[in-house]
């Protein structure tokens, strides 16, 4: 990244003033049952680079990347329990809506789903199967309103399944067969025809798991979509991983690292959407034999490893100057540019 662009979307001042509305909840969560994954989830390499020590919100999560196949995953993070209770007790809404300064609501969560479906569903015609009754799994389907179109437009039969008991009681309400469960621990002896892991990702608590799982409940010939927050795109528009990483983001992909990753967890891309938002990239992927994990290639992973540091160091420099009515109107229009492109 050139070291003369120095704006970004967080200035490092509002980021002090986000962690401090976010604090009482991080103090929270100190309660929760804690672990540390020192080792990839992918290739099981112990090598990796420290991001950051603390998350987004001011939490002491470090995030790291693995040197070898280039997997950024949250190494500070809750047990599977700690999880469940922190999806389930209020404190990742309210998280949220501390660090946005606006009240995360089930009809906001629905409001958001709009375009996106849209866009989606308009992407993937022509590619899902069309014989009335197919079966559709969406893991992490939170209110519902992506399978209830998908129904709709694709004639499929949705199964849902989403860690948040209220957004599962909203999903009901559409109709769907919904449960409040995790990939990891969701139990099913059918297989279906497409399964969509959307805006979902980063929330697995085993990646490794949870691919294995969608392989088995995915038919053979089946379609499994799964989209990305694009780790390196996000950090050139908002700052550096201390500004982006999430506690509840235990996982994070990036262009240059997917298609190794999901090679080696059993699926090979089929398609691309790229109509989302820049800082979201979506797949068609298909089973396929695992493939052995490989080295990330240098010509990879060190340009990675520096945009890291000049991101950081342009950041810093950003957060030199005062935020003035300049940074306020840069800032409300990239919002309301993200709403037009949504």
């Amino acid at each position: 990244m050139p070291s003369s662009i120095l704006t970004f979307n967080i200035h490092p001042a509002d980021l002090q003033r986000r962690r401090q509305r976010c604090a009482p909840v991080v103090e929270r969560l100190s309660k929760y049952d804690r672990t540390q994954a020192t080792r990839c989830n992918v290739c099981d390499s112990p090598r990796y680079a420290v991001l950051s020590t603390h998350d987004r919100y001011g939490f002491p999560a470090r995030t790291a990347v693995c040197l070898q196949c280039g997997l950024i995953y949250v190494v500070d993070r809750f047990t599977p329990k700690g999880y469940s209770d922190f999806y389930n007790d209020g404190c990742y809404r309210e998280m949220i809506s501390q660090f946005k300064a606006k009240r995360q609501t089930i009809a906001a969560i629905d409001k958001a789903q709009i375009a996106y479906t849209a866009g989606l569903i308009a992407s993937m015609k022509g590619y899902l199967p069309g014989a009335s009754g197919a079966r559709l799994l969406d893991i992490g389907g939170s209110t519902g309103y992506v399978a209830n179109e998908f129904q709709k437009h694709f004639g499929l039969r949705a199964t849902l399944i989403e860690p948040s008991s209220e957004e599962v009681a909203a999903a009901r309400k559409l109709g769907l067969d919904a449960h409040v469960a995790s990939l990891e621990d969701f139990r099913c002896e059918e297989q279906f025809d497409v399964i969509l892991l959307c805006r979902t990702i980063e929330h697995l608590y085993d990646l490794k798991l949870s691919m294995t799982r969608i392989r088995d409940l995915l038919k053979p010939g089946g379609i499994f979509y799964c989209d990305i927050a694009e780790f390196m795109e996000i950090c050139r528009r908002e700052g550096p991983p201390e500004a982006i990483t999430k506690i509840d983001h235990t996982y994070w992909l990036t262009q240059e690292t997917a298609r190794g990753i999901f090679a080696t967890l059993g699926f090979q891309i089929a398609g691309a959407h790229l109509t989302l938002p820049p800082d979201q990239l979506g797949f068609l992927l298909q089973k396929a034999e695992p493939t052995a994990p490989a080295q990330l290639a240098s010509s990879v992973l060190d340009p990675m490893l520096r945009t890291f540091r000049e991101v950081a160091t342009d950041w810093q420099r950003f957060g030199t100057d005062p935020e003035d009515a300049v940074d306020w109107i840069r800032q409300r229009a990239y919002t309301l540019k993200k709403k037009i492109a949504a």
